[in-house]
C-alpha cells in the first residue's frame, strides 16, 4: 500500500514539472495524471484486504477472492477515470474534476471501501480480546478513517473551485494526513 501511494506522489511531482514546461501536451498530462490518480485511489483496497486477513476469513475470502476484489476495484477506478469530461485541466494545467466525476468517485469509495472497512473494523474490534492489541487496532482504524476523510476532501478540493475552501482544505489536510499516517504506523504498521 505504501509503495503504491508513494508512486502516485512521484508521478504527481512529474505531472507538476511537465505541466510547467509542456502545458500544451494535454494527452501526456492526462496519462501522467492517471499514474498519479490511480495509485492514490487504488491503495485503500489493500487496507480492506489486510483487515480481512486479520479476521482470518480465509475460508470465505480466499487469496483468490481477495485478488478478484482488488482487480474489480482497480478496473472500476480505471473506468471512472475515463468518464467523458470527468477530468479537465485549467490554464495552469491543474486538474479539475466534474461534479459527475466526484459523484462516481464518492459512490465507488463509499460502497467498495468505506462501508466494508467500517463493517470489518467493527468485527475486528469485537474479535480482539487483548487490551493492548485492541488499543493498537483502534489507533490503526482512526488513522485509516483520517486518511479516507483526506481522500474525500481532496476529491472535493479538486472539484470545487472555491478559493476559500481551497485555502481551508490546504491547511486542514495537513492536520489530518500526517497524524492519520502516524496512527496507522503506530497502530499496526510498527508491530502488531
Amino acid at each position: 500500500m505504501y509503495i503504491i501511494s508513494a508512486s502516485g506522489l512521484i508521478f504527481n511531482a512529474t505531472h507538476v514539472v511537465l505541466a510547467a514546461f509542456q502545458p500544451e501536451n494535454e494527452v501526456l498530462l492526462l496519462v501522467i495524471y492517471f499514474l498519479t490518480f490511480f495509485p492514490w485511489l487504488f491503495s485503500p483496497v489493500f487496507i480492506l484486504t489486510f483487515m480481512l486477513s486479520l479476521l482470518r476469513l480465509g475460508d470465505i475470502f480466499t487469496i483468490k477472492k481477495q485478488l478478484i476484489i482488488t482487480l474489480i476495484y482497480g478496473f472500476i477506478i480505471v473506468i471512472i477515470y475515463f468518464t467523458p469530461n470527468g477530468i479537465t485541466f485549467s490554464e495552469q494545467s491543474r486538474p479539475i474534476f466534474s461534479w459527475g466525476f466526484l459523484t462516481l468517485l464518492y459512490i465507488t469509495l463509499t460502497v467498495f471501501i468505506i462501508l466494508p472497512t467500517l463493517w470489518y473494523s467493527r468485527r475486528l474490534i469485537k474479535t480482539f480480546q487483548d487490551k493492548i492489541l485492541k488499543k493498537k487496532l483502534i489507533t490503526f482504524i482512526i488513522g485509516v478513517y483520517g486518511l479516507l476523510i483526506s481522500i474525500y476532501g481532496t476529491i472535493l478540493y479538486i472539484t470545487w473551485q472555491n478559493s476559500l475552501f481551497s485555502s481551508f482544505w490546504s491547511i486542514v489536510t495537513t492536520f489530518i494526513s500526517i497524524p492519520s499516517a502516524l496512527f496507522i504506523y503506530y497502530g499496526i504498521g510498527r508491530e502488531l
